[in-house]
């Protein structure tokens, strides 16, 4: 009967292990919570933050008291003149405690910038993976909505080659050209299976990001859109931009651009942040980006390494106390039994101090000095990075939001021009090329204008990303916690 409990129970949960996860009508806000915790990456780093805080914790015990207990039996071919006997024992307990030593010391302060090192890296994980979580949620999306864009693309083509197909019945219509609409559709539907795997590959690395393995998550959203005009500072920056582009875009029938096309579009986009909000973007950087205070933190770690260096020439002071059969380095009182073993205390201070050695000392200040110059360097280095992918983002919102609002208008000059291919069609007068070269303007402008969307949205999360404003909209990693 056991037997057959167990083995109920592991067909079950065998069973059950092979159905998928279900995240029903996933959100971002969701997907974000989900990558934190079972992001594989972030819970690595999570697991060396909590050993750096143990060998903080285990630098701190080196300056605290150590007690050593021992025990010693041997024998011998002949009586020995302290035991006169053939064997002998002594049983020893020792405390000693270190009162001044600058490499104890400084092995504090650096396991205590080390915990400081993992806990940065932690944050930099995080935000890593909130960033690509944000852009593979979005990048899902974008597939979906080139499937529908490609779907709109077959029935429109479809719709031509019926009409074709119909004018060849009546004799108006040659098979050439019924046959030219036919390879259209399956060129548009070759581009339709493209689409398809492009979200399948593209929801696996969701998955990967969040946590799971691909295949073994089923994954719905709750909104199939990419909301641009949900956040606030895009909103506000497409609504300061869009009066200036639609300057020089005009309505079918009329003059489209203005003799300054497209210098004006340069202008334009250059308006879109002024310089003191790139600086502002800048000294946030300065001031939350985990990866670049890194590097900082690498120059604090090497700055003591120098005044580990450096301590080499103060002497070292221990207090050393015991009781046994050795009470002090000089002294030692062997027995010929185990049960007749004398114990005496003996307590006293020792000092070491290196008086020279060859100017080996010398030579490793210079070296950590080097190396504190050089971890400088690369600080200042990655600063520069910083700042340049700062500066890279805000140009690409600046591209991408110009990008998006033309798109849009270029959107609805291509539907209206299908409405006009497509009544040219009904009356003779216009060609099979005519419409093809129509249907295709019109998707080249929908993907155009969903891919621009989605390029502003991943611009925009890649410079909260730069400036590393997610610890402050989020709780930072600090001291003992381990969560973000």
């Amino acid at each position: 009967m056991k037997r057959a409990l167990v083995l109920f129970f592991l067909v079950f949960f065998r069973c059950a292990s092979c159905d998928p996860i279900s995240l029903y009508k996933l959100t971002l806000e969701q997907a974000e919570m989900i990558a934190i915790e079972n992001n594989n990456q972030v819970n690595g780093v999570r697991e060396l933050f909590k050993k750096a805080k143990e060998g903080r914790l285990e630098s701190i015990s080196k300056w605290l008291p150590k007690i050593d207990a021992f025990t010693t039996a041997f024998a011998a071919s002949a009586d020995q003149f302290f035991s006169n006997s053939k064997s002998a024992f002594m049983t020893q307990l020792a405390l000693t405690q270190s009162i001044f030593s600058s490499d104890v010391y400084y092995n504090i302060k650096i396991s205590t910038l080390i915990e400081e090192q993992l806990r940065l890296l932690l944050n930099a994980a995080i935000i890593d993976v909130l960033f690509q979580t944000r852009v593979s949620y979005y990048r899902v999306i974008l597939d979906m909505e080139n499937i529908h864009a490609a779907e709109d693309k077959i029935e429109l083509l479809a719709f031509l080659s019926q009409k074709m197909e119909d004018r060849y019945e009546i004799g108006t219509s040659i098979l050439y050209n019924v046959n030219q609409s036919k390879v259209a559709i399956a060129n548009a539907t070759t581009d339709y299976y493209e689409s398809i795997k492009q979200r399948k590959v593209d929801m696996d690395s969701l998955a990967t990001v969040l946590g799971y393995d691909p295949g073994d998550v089923k994954i719905t959203f709750a909104r199939v859109e990419i909301p641009v005009q949900d956040i606030p500072e895009l909103k506000e920056k497409l609504e300061k931009l869009q009066p200036i582009l639609n300057e020089n875009t005009m309505n079918l029938g009329k003059r489209i651009f203005k003799e300054d096309y497209p210098e004006s579009e340069q202008r334009a986009m250059q308006k879109l942040f002024s310089r003191y909000e790139i600086k502002s973007f800048e000294d946030k950087a300065l001031k939350y980006q985990p990866t670049l205070k890194v590097y900082e933190n690498q120059v604090n770690i090497a700055k003591k390494e120098v005044s580990k260096t450096l301590g080499e020439y103060m002497p070292k002071v221990g207090f050393n106390f015991n009781f046994g059969g050795a009470p002090t380095n000089l002294i030692e009182l062997p027995s010929s039994r185990f049960t007749n073993q004398t114990f005496q205390w003996g307590a006293g201070v020792t000092l070491n101090w290196l008086v020279f050695d060859s100017f080996g000392r010398e030579r490793r200040v210079r070296q950590a000095r080097y190396q504190k110059n050089a971890k400088y360097y690369k600080y200042r280095k990655e600063t520069q990075d910083t700042f340049a992918s700062v500066r890279k983002s805000v140009f690409e919102i600046e591209e991408s939001a110009s990008t998006f609002l033309t798109a849009t208008s270029n959107v609805k000059l291509a539907e209206q021009t299908i409405k006009l291919a497509n009544d040219q069609l009904e009356v003779g007068y216009g060609t099979i090329f005519d419409y093809q070269i129509t249907v295709d303007g019109l998707i080249q402008a929908v993907n155009t204008k969903n891919k621009s969307r989605y390029d502003l949205l991943k611009a925009y999360y890649s410079l909260i990303h730069a400036t590393g404003e997610d610890l402050i909209k989020h709780q930072e990693v600090k001291g003992d916690k381990s969560k973000f």
